[in-house]
């Protein structure tokens, strides 16, 4: 429990880092993600298939790209995607992909890019890194 008090903390201090007004939309947090990460964010909204998060973020050479559901309610699309701006926030993701020619080249016609991307791009998180964006995500 006492770990817990301490990640919050710590989540909180971060959020007031990030020197937003108390009022603020997923729109303008993504945005002041983007300034501090030095990297746009794309907010992209999907069906997602059985089985897949509700939200991912996909890391590319040039972007940051979090989808999320889009057959829910505003308030969880909201959440999803505040969720998925805390693992940036946490530098929980892996380094995203250096630009190369060849590697962009390949192709793999027999398999989904959206699930390549999926698997390729997303860690398997531990359980600190899920409470850290749980309470993060909605802080």
């Amino acid at each position: 429990m006492r770990d817990l008090g301490r990640t919050r903390r710590r989540m909180r201090a971060m959020v007031r880092q990030l020197d937003l007004p108390s009022m603020t939309t997923v729109e303008e947090l993504s945005a002041a993600v983007a300034d501090r990460a030095g990297r746009p964010i794309r907010l992209v909204p999907r069906q997602m298939r059985v089985g897949e998060p509700s939200g991912f973020v996909e890391r590319r050479a040039e972007t940051e790209a979090i989808y999320f559901e889009w057959e829910t309610s505003g308030l969880h699309q909201a959440h999803i995607i505040c969720h998925e701006l805390a693992h940036l926030l946490c530098g929980h993701l892996a380094e995203p992909p250096h630009a190369d020619e060849e590697t962009a080249r390949v192709e793999l016609p027999t398999i989904d890019a959206d699930m390549v991307r999926l698997i390729l791009g997303r860690s398997h998180y531990d359980d600190a890194a899920e409470a850290e964006a749980e309470i993060l995500g909605p802080s």
